[in-house]
């Protein structure tokens, strides 16, 4: 193996599928067409880019590692140079960037489109890319992407769930999210330790007013990350912890007014509640923070 191929699966946690069956499995799952815009991230080798190349309107595919970066832009670079067609050519945008740091609204915007993103991502930034997919959201139709199953499960949990998170709510309230495949350690060189899962995530537009703005509120993210780091603690009990600065009766009274049972753990309740429940807080914080600056004549 190329001794700069190897350090970057060092560097970037790289984990290439090599199962034929199962890319062409997600590749069709997708139904691309020639009216979609297309974005893959850490294409490797080329396994889902071979299948994606030259059958969409246009193809982004966003390489942080420099050696593969040129590998698939060399790959496919030839193909377009051996003579084809206009018409036969590929369309292909080899992008040598950070996908945590790409401007997917950007190309949205330029392209006109909603983008379709397809990946089979580094372990390591599952969670970071996420919270970036959700930040911009309205720039994708669909997003496909390959997680760490217990990520996977985690993501797509609902309430009662017990791997339920913070991150389970927030992308909950964004995304539809649907499982499509499952891929074990040897469908991947080099080998995981850990067996993989396939999500598609959709674009979810909230109807209920609290939902809208807890889809997207920095408050609220804040919130159910602070709700969630006492997970293993009935409400009752978490409720006196300091964060917010908030009178234990005042947050008992927040939950009490929404018929929320404060024997409960954060796992067991629904987005709507963790929700409604993340407004009032909001709005306690607002009221208190407008007291006091009427006490002292401070303009907010």
């Amino acid at each position: 193996m190329n001794k700069s191929n190897k350090k970057s699966k060092v560097v970037f946690g790289q984990n290439f599928l090599i199962n034929a069956d199962i890319a062409r499995n997600i590749v069709d799952s997708r139904n691309f067409s020639f009216a979609d815009d297309v974005v893959e991230i850490g294409p490797g080798e080329g396994i889902l880019t071979e299948l994606i190349a030259g059958k969409v309107k246009t193809f982004t595919v966003i390489e942080i590692d420099s050696f593969y970066y040129n590998f698939i832009k060399g790959k496919f670079d030839k193909i377009n140079n051996a003579g084809l067609k206009e018409n036969d050519k590929t369309n292909i945008n080899v992008i040598n960037e950070d996908a945590l740091k790409f401007d997917y609204a950007a190309l949205s915007k330029k392209l006109s489109s909603k983008l379709r993103v397809i990946s089979n991502l580094p372990y390591e930034i599952s969670g970071p890319i996420m919270e970036k997919f959700i930040k911009e959201k309205d720039a994708f139709y669909d997003l496909t992407l390959m997680f760490q199953k217990e990520f996977a499960e985690r993501l797509r949990s609902k309430e009662n769930d017990s791997g339920r998170g913070a991150l389970s709510v927030i992308a909950g309230l964004n995304f539809e999210i649907a499982k499509i495949a499952d891929a074990g350690k040897s469908d991947f060189n080099p080998a995981p330790k850990v067996d993989s899962a396939v999500l598609t995530l959709s674009p979810k537009y909230q109807s209920d007013r609290v939902c809208v703005w807890a889809s997207s509120s920095p408050f609220f993210n804040y919130f159910v990350h602070q709700i969630f780091k006492l997970r293993r603690k009935k409400l009752k009990n978490s409720i006196y912890a300091s964060f917010f600065g908030i009178p234990p009766d005042v947050k008992e009274k927040i939950f009490s007014s929404l018929n929320i049972d404060l024997n409960k753990r954060p796992q067991e309740l629904t987005d709507i509640e963790l929700a409604e429940a993340g407004k009032k807080y909001d709005d306690y914080l607002k009221a208190a923070e407008k007291r006091y600056c009427d006490n002292l004549d401070i303009k907010v």
